[in-house]
């Protein structure tokens, strides 16, 4: 990724994450390339593109990163096309969680879920743990999802757990209970931590002084697409958000049938659940106090892999064997399930994420090009 920004004359930052290593001893790096008006301090749009926010996810958002890239250096008027946006920046983040992609983990090296990590304001991780807020029901399934060791009988009770809490909550309910995020078990699962974590407070820093910030009052427009596996049919994408009042700009821009109305069923999905403090909401916390206010339009880009209840038992046997030994080999049979789970192998499943990734991000880029027609009406309600 490096190498081929390097070539295509991009401003390529690194922000080195401190006192960790990848496997072989590696330097571990969060890595931007930013194209477009690259001079601008003051851009009026932005274009952000970002990957493995949850590590082993990271695969497929650089494949897609990567192609973007190769296609740059190989089609000249596509690179001139780019470079001329004026007052545009298109900013591609790859590997924000680069702990989690080099050791085959979702979490990061401290296990905190990055994607129910970026919460801003401060205060607002110890806040997520008073009466109103807190997830109260992940108490419920703590012991089954962070078991201390896999022990013969670790299946049987991990099905019965799960099958009991689903008929006597729901599924609904359990899912949402599960993993829409908790800041109360540090051994857990989607474990939100009490502070924002190194690697998302220096992206924090570097995206604001690209001109993500609220002291920037000529930005108009902003679209961010974060890119995720696991959830969903195998090999094809949905396009997941939270705030009901994107979902005619959504479709606007995406088209219609990969865009999914939050509030209508998901036959394929299941019950979808609210993530707070996941990484698409950045520039709405970035830029909430900006006056003029700009049209922001964030979304995930989540392809699926395995059905719910297989990526949610490869994420627990992970879990378990890097508790015991943060150094876990990559050949271990628990990081190669869990890699199994979030990057499929095969060339089907790869090749139709590059698709549709690169579908996405030429859509993206004919929204920021045209002028942003798409309004977001913020007062519309569900």
């Amino acid at each position: 990724f490096v190498e081929l920004a390097g070539t295509l004359n991009a401003n390529v930052r690194t922000l080195e994450l401190k006192g960790v290593k990848g496997p072989k001893g590696e330097v571990l790096t969060i890595d931007i390339a930013v194209f477009g008006d690259i001079k601008s301090s003051d851009p009026k749009n932005i274009l952000l593109h970002t990957s493995g926010v949850h590590g082993v996810e990271g695969f497929a958002g650089s494949a897609i990163q990567i192609d973007l890239l190769s296609r740059l250096k190989s089609d000249e008027k596509l690179l001139q096309s780019v470079s001329s946006l004026e007052g545009t920046k298109l900013v591609v983040v790859h590997a924000v969680n680069p702990y989690g992609m080099a050791w085959i983990r979702k979490f990061n090296e401290n296990n905190v879920d990055l994607n129910r990590n970026f919460h801003l304001a401060p205060n607002s991780h110890k806040d997520m743990l008073s009466p109103d807020k807190r997830n109260t029901m992940y108490r419920h399934f703590y012991s089954t999802t962070a078991p201390s060791s896999l022990h013969c009988c670790e299946p049987c009770c991990f099905y019965g757990a799960l099958g009991y809490f689903i008929c006597r909550h729901g599924y609904g309910r359990c899912k949402q209970g599960l993993a829409s995020g908790q800041h109360e078990f540090p051994k857990g699962l989607f474990y939100g931590g009490l502070k924002l974590e190194p690697g998302p407070q220096m992206l924090v820093d570097e995206l604001q002084a690209l001109g993500l910030s609220s002291a920037n009052r000529s930005l108009k427009r902003v679209l961010h697409v974060d890119v995720h596996t696991g959830l969903g049919t195998f090999g094809e994408d949905t396009l997941l958000f939270d705030d009901f009042a994107l979902l005619e700009p959504l479709r606007s821009i995406f088209g219609k049938s990969h865009v999914v109305d939050p509030s209508g069923p998901h036959s394929d999905l299941g019950t979808l659940y609210k993530t707070p403090g996941s990484c698409d909401t950045l520039a709405s916390q970035l830029l909430a106090d900006a006056s003029p206010s700009p049209t922001i339009v964030n979304v995930c880009q989540e392809f699926g892999t395995l059905d719910n209840i297989s990526v949610l038992r490869a994420m627990v046997r992970e879990g378990v064997a890097w508790h015991a030994d943060e150094h876990t080999p990559l050949s271990h049979p628990t990081k190669s399930a869990l890699r199994r789970a979030f990057y499929p192998e095969g060339d089907k499943w790869k090749e139709m994420v590059i698709a549709r990734g690169r579908t996405v991000l030429e859509q993206s880029l004919a929204y920021i090009g045209d002028g942003g027609s798409v309004v977001v009406d913020k007062k519309a309600e569900m």
